[in-house]
């Protein structure tokens, strides 16, 4: 990886150099151009472990680590007035286990062309991130929590690239009202099916589709790239609704009695979205809430640990190692996000923004309801280009009987750091 970036160094030297070298208009109105960016995202954590956690064959009861969170690498281009290519290269998660792994790599995120048809039609064909949830399609750089909410990645590196897939998408603004349509070819799945075990199947990956409509009530929203920003700090007045479905032919499988069982995959999201500044001051309020419902077939759950660095299996417990919980799965979730941002002052030019997050499934794979949340704070030196945030996790860990047992923290500080 380090190799790749010194390459990036020297054959993109304006990204080291300033902003002012990122952007190149092509016309003297620039309404062509090509522009670059550049961001990462940084990682001090510590954590209570699972219990039976281990750590490359160590048993270890809390960890704390360094990572890189994510890395970003941007390059957009408007050729023509119609013609639009985007590319987004990086990962997630390097840390001290990513060469073991074989994670410490930069890969291709994003890399697409579309074209406008019409004021309210775009065409657009390549690898994307476009969804059938505002909240699965989160610009990394915009965030207003950590992760959150992270569980509407549904299918995230199963039969995805960290949530993105080959495909086309037709796209556009009538007014107030947003769509996005898309038609998508997944990922094979390598692994063999198992008795009684709900999973992805291994077969020859059916299309997904998924369909996105938004209106917004207030200031509208840009649908110029995927990704939908966490908080406006107090820069637009923005208050949407959102409906969103994905739909994917016998994604998941099992085994009955040595005969494979299929599953459709369904998903139906209904999101709300307000932020708003509040007076002259520029206090500002942020709130993100919605209702899913989502079925991967009998029983589906799974556990998921963002940057989980701790071996896979724990005998006695059902989340596994590390920080591991039941964040997906088949049955309903709510969620809400929620910030405030301070007024300007005249002694401090940063600006500072209590959040919160909170997550509350009921899996039909387990007995009790699942709740985890997030604490947070955000001090925002330039925008999000210059931003440090602390946040507390709280999870829940389950027993075999899919009961919940007892309930575990993390505290995670985190710089952001950007180009653009």
């Amino acid at each position: 990886m380090i190799k790749k970036l010194l390459l990036l160094s020297l054959f993109c030297p304006t990204l080291m150099w300033g902003q002012e070298y990122l952007r190149k208009n092509l016309n003297e109105e620039g309404t062509t151009y090509i522009k670059a960016s550049l961001s990462s995202t940084f990682w001090a954590r510590y954590y209570e472990a699972n219990p039976n956690t281990t750590i490359n064959g160590t048993e270890v009861s809390r960890s704390s680590d360094f990572s890189i969170r994510r890395l970003r690498i941007g390059l957009q281009a408007q050729l023509t007035p119609k013609l639009y290519v985007y590319g987004l290269f990086g990962g997630n998660n390097y840390n001290f286990i990513s060469r073991k792994n074989d994670q410490d790599r930069i890969g291709i995120l994003d890399l697409y062309a579309d074209y406008e048809l019409l004021p309210e039609l775009t065409l657009g064909i390549g690898k994307f991130g476009w969804n059938g949830s505002r909240n699965a399609m989160k610009a990394s750089g915009s965030m207003m929590g950590l992760d959150g909410p992270a569980f509407p990645l549904f299918t995230v590196n199963m039969n995805d690239d960290a949530v993105r897939s080959f495909g086309a998408f037709a796209k556009g603004q009538i007014q107030n009202l947003s769509y996005v349509l898309t038609v998508k070819s997944p990922l094979v799945v390598t692994s063999e099916a198992k008795e009684g075990v709900v999973n992805f199947a291994k077969n020859a990956p059916h299309r997904q589709y998924s369909a996105h409509l938004k209106y917004d009530f207030w200031e509208r929203e840009s649908n110029k790239t995927p990704y939908t920003a966490g908080t406006y700090i107090g820069k637009k007045k923005v208050l949407n609704l959102a409906l969103g479905g994905v739909f994917q032919k016998e994604m998941m499988s099992e085994l009955q009695n040595n005969v494979v069982k299929f599953y459709d995959y369904k998903n139906f999201s209904a999101e709300l979205f307000l932020d708003a500044p509040l007076s002259e001051r520029n206090d500002a309020i942020t709130i993100n809430t919605g209702y899913y419902y989502t079925d991967f077939g009998r029983n589906y759950v799974r556990n998921v640990g963002n940057n989980n660095t701790a071996d896979a299996a724990t005998p006695s417990y059902f989340n596994g190692g590390g920080t591991r919980y039941p964040m997906i799965g088949t049955g309903s979730t709510f969620c809400l996000l929620g910030g405030y941002l301070f007024g300007k002052s005249e002694k401090f030019t940063a600006r500072i923004q209590p959040n919160f997050g909170i997550q509350y499934s009921n899996f039909d794979g387990l007995k009790d309801p699942m709740l985890a949340y997030d604490l947070g704070v955000n001090i925002f030196f330039k925008g999000h280009s210059n931003k440090l945030s602390f946040c507390y996790q709280n999870r829940p860990v389950y027993n075999l009987q899919k009961e919940v047992a007892m309930r575990k923290g993390a505290f995670i500080l985190q710089y952001h750091i950007a180009l653009n």
